[in-house]
């Protein structure tokens, strides 16, 4: 399936975006997915970088390029992908295996630098590379009757081209793996239970800051765990009680400077893992027909 998308924007002109998907079924339970194509948009930098200014930083807009949508050109990519999926039953138990590719590579894109000032936010319109790989493999299998496996990898590549060079987009885990386990029982209970490792990941250059008021280059990896159980009762009512990070592990230092809140090193925007600790809870579900 082909097409072809062509828009006028009343500032940028006829832009067009092609794409293309492909499907083919090896037999009915295996089938391969290929796609391709471009897009565009227009960022709204301030709208869409709220965290960013929970700080002392000060904005520039970098080389502007016109005097419309903040100085900066839309955004513009090409998106490749492609997805597999195998269904199987293995000892009388059904189970699936799917295994993801994309790649999304920009031909202008706008920069958002947290690296070249530890007091500014630079925009500006990319100049280099830029792009964004991600692999994914996932696993989901029937272990014993009514006990359901899921597991999950990510591997992410995300590089932009900074004014202090090709760096990996801050805050983003190269890793990601995930289990869950869901089981069911003849009686209406429900159990589940999730948890998720993210490797390291880089935060934004602070080292001209004053000592003390610096982090390190990178955030350590953490598992976060989550868990449920519920009872349903007739065909209405459900209760359940869960708790979330239940290791309880939280970012230590968040706030830089935070003793001087109007001063020029105070910045909170430095968040890279969870700030809310152990959470317990309770509630109750009534469905209506």
């Amino acid at each position: 399936m082909a097409g072809l998308r062509a828009d006028y924007h009343n500032l940028y002109g006829f832009i067009t975006t092609p794409r293309m998907h492909l499907k083919y079924d090896f037999s009915p339970k295996t089938n391969l997915r290929l796609s391709g194509g471009s897009g565009f948009r227009v960022s709204n930098i301030f709208a869409e970088n709220v965290g960013v200014f929970v700080s002392s930083r000060q904005y520039e807009i970098v080389n502007p390029s016109s005097t419309y949508g903040y100085g900066l050109n839309p955004e513009k990519a090409w998106n490749y992908g492609l997805n597999f999926i195998h269904n199987f039953k293995l000892n009388g138990h059904n189970g699936s295996i799917a295994f993801d590719a994309y790649r999304t590579q920009f031909n202008n894109q706008t920069v958002i630098d947290l690296d070249a000032n530890p007091q500014a936010i630079r925009f500006y319109n990319l100049t280099g590379k830029s792009y964004a790989n991600s692999l994914q493999a996932e696993l989901n299998y029937e272990l014993i009757r009514k006990l359901d496996v899921r597991m999950a990898y990510r591997w992410l590549d995300v590089k932009t081209q900074y004014q202090n060079g090709l760096l990996e987009k801050p805050f983003t885990a190269k890793h990601r793996a995930f289990i869950n386990l869901a089981y069911e029982t003849t009686n209406k209970w429900k159990f589940d239970y999730t948890t998720q490792w993210l490797s390291k990941k880089r935060i934004p250059g602070t080292g001209s800051n004053p000592m003390g008021l610096q982090m390190p280059a990178y955030a350590p990896s953490y598992f976060q765990m989550a868990a449920q159980v519920s009872k349903k009762f007739g065909e209405k009512w459900e209760v359940y009680v869960g708790g979330e990070n239940l290791t309880n592990y939280v970012q230590k230092e968040r706030i830089i400077d935070a003793q001087n809140p109007f001063g020029q090193y105070f910045d909170g925007s430095m968040i890279w893992g969870p700030v809310i600790g152990r959470m317990i809870y309770v509630g109750m579900r009534f469905n209506i027909k």
